[in-house]
């Protein structure tokens, strides 16, 4: 049996968010606060005994406004006709819950919350504790369905309703005499929500393939269902400095208890044990020294309560459960090392963590259940775990889940743990907003790739070496090289950027040639992307009317354009007119492609568009060898002046006037160094080009 799809409805963050799940492992990645940990706990608390705590705060907070809003006016309505308590009871359950009534106010309650669960079987497996959920009789059809919900009933808000009726009542008389009664208000609609909340009951059911038609089932019996284990990120390890000790030791025994050898030990050890103490009458003297001790006292309480109590004495029972407990008090865990014994809190709380984890996973081997749904999930196995530790136990924890044929779920906000998943079994939750997040499945997007070979080869590489940066991001940064990286880098420490420099960015270097092959990323996650790429026309244009004539070689600019107007090979003039109007913003605004347009003066390049910039220059404007050479002394930026062009026959010289693109091109081999020196003289501001700006400005929005 295994569980291979899950969909949350009406659950705080999450509206309607369905995710599948691998046969063996599920990487569910996400930020802070994006909503993972809140979900496992639901779906652990749904699929473990006792009641599941539930609140009106778990309901989307919208949902609940918008429906305390509206029902406000039939709780006034109804307490406006000045009957009794019953009859208002009455009046107001009947507005709310009668599908059958004419009242344009009808079954005006919240969509319930809800977990469904797909549940799969191959062919061969005993379905004999779900046999009697079956509802599709179709033989193709290999699935169970149900559904875990929490809504009120007509009854038990009907109930909450009248155990709150007086504070709700009190409420009432204060809106009615105030002049202004919108604190009262407030108050009102806060008994209304807290009448729900507690009105709120359990149901589940199993049903068909669409879940229209349900049959309820009782909760117990559906938790029956499920072998469930579950590590949270708060677990307790062995840390002398908040008092827990031999953590790992009592896991260990446990553990150990399995095997058959020390099981058969311990079955013996308690008559091992009594068998010397009752030889030298150990027992005997226990029994009769609490007698001595204790019989005046026994007597003289006896007495006072005037019962007939017998003798107090001390008795020794040694079974299997006190050896047990003895092994935990007298056992502990030491790393070995060399032929030295190292104490268990010697390590730090990473190699605790990490064994803390498979210690719990061994023991859930032996517990599992073919007749069962058997689910194990850890939440953020990368605790007190640095980088590189994090990458050697994630690699080894997705083995043994696969070996082991553990079918499990593994929470994450590590990069590391994403980038040893495969693409397939990755989840990721990201926030729309502060009230909604989505859930994002791997498995679909790969799907999509499979008609494309090349760009499903180019999504595996690009997988491996900056994925991980893009999932957990706020906003993506595609560049083209190094110099473009410290200059973004910089410029984010400035004041005009603080807001920007606190959201979480991905840095994704790519060439201008694979920057548009990110379009299906960008579109899949939603995330706010801006491309810093180079108008890159031919390096032969030297004059203004064959740069606007002239076609630009960089294929993401090129398939952007294509897409946009169907032209395969635009102008840089059809590039201008394109950026003037703003239609390089792609994907519904999702997208902006930034790349130097008119203001950078015929720019191709971004050392071309600042140094433009800076001197107020047309890039193909000459000036003498000597201006650039003054310059570059005043200014301190490092920057290569050709040497002058002379004549072959007398040596004479032929040129010594240089353009913007002539000083660039022949500092080709040293842009990292003008980047620092431009920084380090504090110049990033008075050369930032115009479309650097324009694109940072449009991002941190």
């Amino acid at each position: 049996m295994l569980l291979k799809e899950i969909t949350i409805q009406n659950y705080r963050k999450f509206k309607n968010e369905s995710f599948s799940m691998a046969d063996d492992v599920t990487l569910l990645a996400g930020a802070n606060n994006s909503g993972k940990t809140s979900m496992i706990n639901l779906i652990g608390s749904i699929m473990q005994n006792g009641k599941t705590p539930f609140y009106i705060s778990d309901i989307p907070v919208k949902l609940a406004n918008q429906w305390v809003d509206t029902v406000y006016d039939i709780f006034i309505f109804c307490f406006n006709k000045g009957e009794d308590q019953l009859s208002t009871v009455e009046s107001i359950v009947t507005e709310l819950f009668d599908t059958e009534s004419s009242s344009p106010y009808s079954d005006l309650i919240i969509p319930s919350t809800s977990v469904r669960f797909r549940i799969d079987y191959s062919e061969n497996e005993d379905i004999r504790k779900f046999a009697d959920f079956i509802m599709d009789l179709n033989p193709d059809n290999r699935s169970f369905y149900f559904e875990y919900s929490f809504q009120p009933t007509r009854l038990s808000f009907g109930q909450a309703l009248e155990d709150n009726f007086k504070r709700l009542f009190t409420r009432y008389k204060k809106i009615k005499i105030l002049d202004d009664p919108t604190s009262k208000v407030k108050q009102f609609k806060e008994v209304i929500l807290s009448i729900y909340e507690a009105s709120i009951v359990e149901r589940s059911y199993f049903s068909d393939s669409k879940y229209n038609e349900k049959v309820e089932i009782e909760v117990s019996t559906f938790r029956r269902l499920f072998n469930y284990k579950y590590i949270n990120a708060g677990r307790s390890l062995d840390d002398q400095s908040n008092g827990n000790f031999k953590s790992l030791s009592k896991n260990m025994v446990q553990l150990a208890t399995h095997n058959e050898k020390l099981s058969a030990l311990l079955e013996d050890l308690p008559d091992q044990i009594l068998s010397p103490i009752q030889d030298t009458k150990i027992i005997d003297e226990v029994r009769e020294a609490s007698v001595i001790e204790l019989s005046n006292a026994v007597k003289t309480i006896a007495k006072a309560s005037g019962g007939n109590t017998g003798s107090l004495v001390l008795d020794v029972d040694i079974n299997e459960d006190t050896i047990t407990s003895l092994l935990n008090q007298i056992t502990n865990t030491k790393y070995q090392y060399e032929g030295y014994f190292l104490n268990e809190a010697s390590q730090g709380l990473g190699y605790s963590n990490m064994i803390y984890i498979l210690l719990q996973l061994e023991t859930y081997k032996r517990k599992i259940d073919p007749l069962l749904v058997n689910l194990f999930i850890i939440e953020e196995p990368e605790s007190h775990m640095h980088p590189q530790m994090q990458r050697i136990f994630g690699k080894y924890l997705k083995d043994y889940y696969l070996q082991k044929k553990i079918q499990g779920l593994i929470t994450t906000h590590s990069g590391e743990m994403v980038r040893l998943t495969e693409m397939r079994n990755l989840r990721v939750s990201r926030p729309l907003d502060h009230l909604e997040s989505k859930i994002y499945d791997f498995s679909t997007f790969k799907q999509s790739l499979s008609g494309d070979p090349t760009l499903d080869t180019f999504y595996d590489w690009f997988y491996e070496i900056g994925f991980s940066e893009i999932v957990f991001a706020d906003r993506v940064i595609l560049y083209e090289g190094d110099t473009e990286r410290l200059l973004i880098r910089k410029l984010l420490t400035l004041d005009t950027y603080e807001e920007l420099n606190q959201k979480y960015i991905a840095y994704v270097q790519v060439g201008g040639a694979y920057a548009h092959k990110y379009s299906k990323i960008i579109n899949f996650l939603q995330i706010k992307t801006l491309i810093l790429t180079d108008l890159d026309y031919k390096k032969t244009a030297v004059t203004t009317e064959a740069v606007k004539e002239s076609n630009t070689t960089n294929a993401t600019i090129n398939s952007f354009y294509n897409q946009a107007k169907g032209i395969k090979s635009p102008t840089v003039l059809d590039l201008y007119k394109w950026k003037g109007k703003g239609e390089n913003k792609l994907f519904g605004g999702l997208a902006f492609v930034s790349y130097q347009g008119e203001a950078e003066q015929y720019a191709r390049t971004l050392e071309e568009a600042m140094l433009s910039k800076f001197y107020k220059l047309d890039v193909l404007e000459k000036k003498d060898r000597s201006f650039w050479i003054q310059k570059r002394a005043k200014d301190e930026l490092k920057y290569t002046v050709p040497n002058p062009i002379k004549s072959k026959e007398d040596d004479s010289v032929i040129d010594e006037k240089y353009s913007i693109r002539d000083i660039v091109k022949h500092t080709e081999n040293g842009k990292t160094d003008f980047m620092y020196s431009v920084i380090l003289n504090g110049l990033i501001e008075k050369m930032l080009p115009n479309y650097i700006k324009e694109g940072l400005d449009w991002l941190q929005v």
